[in-house]
């Protein structure tokens, strides 16, 4: 009886650990092999893989003089947005080789398929004239580094499997 007990429990767990879903990267590989739409990317739960840093901002440089003096004003604002890794996301746009991926209501940054592992990763808008990519997010441009660039994003799967067997040992007739 504590045999069969052992038995149950343990496949109970194995049952609980193999239900489990796992994260991985959302390739064009997956959205072709499980014939993923606009409808049900969605539906889908994305999460960022890698740190994605934004920033901007002015400076204003003016040389005055006042009360005999030579003043030189250096003013400079930035504004940096982190996005960690993890941070969760929806795709509100679904192009042919981009998704829109809102982390923040009102504001998006768009992911392309990758043509060398077709991992969907963070796409800048253009470089700018110091070299440095730039994105826009919520109607503003920022600049992200190199590393933002490595982002990508991921996705839980889940593997449900059924199965219903049952097992009847037979004794016998007797005359």
């Amino acid at each position: 009886m504590k045999r069969l007990q052992y038995i149950l429990v343990l496949g109970v767990v194995a049952l609980t650990i193999a239900s489990c879903a796992t994260k991985r990267p959302f390739t064009t590989t997956d959205k072709d092999k499980y014939n993923l739409g606009e409808q049900e990317i969605k539906l889908l739960q994305f999460y960022l893989a890698g740190d994605i840093t934004l920033y901007n901002g002015s400076r204003d440089g003016t040389t005055q003089t006042e009360g005999g003096e030579l003043v030189i004003k250096d003013e400079q604002n930035l504004n940096k947005i982190i996005i960690p890794n993890g941070t969760r996301g929806v795709v509100e746009v679904v192009e042919d080789k981009a998704l829109y991926v809102s982390f923040e209501e009102g504001k998006n940054l768009k992911f392309e398929a990758s043509n060398i592992d077709g991992k969907y990763r963070l796409e800048k808008a253009r470089t700018g004239s110091n070299g440095r990519a730039i994105v826009n997010y919520g109607g503003e441009e920022y600049y992200i580094s190199t590393t933002s660039l490595k982002a990508y994003l991921m996705y839980k799967l889940k593997n449900s499997t059924r199965r219903r067997s049952t097992q009847k040992t037979v004794k016998g007739r007797k005359l």
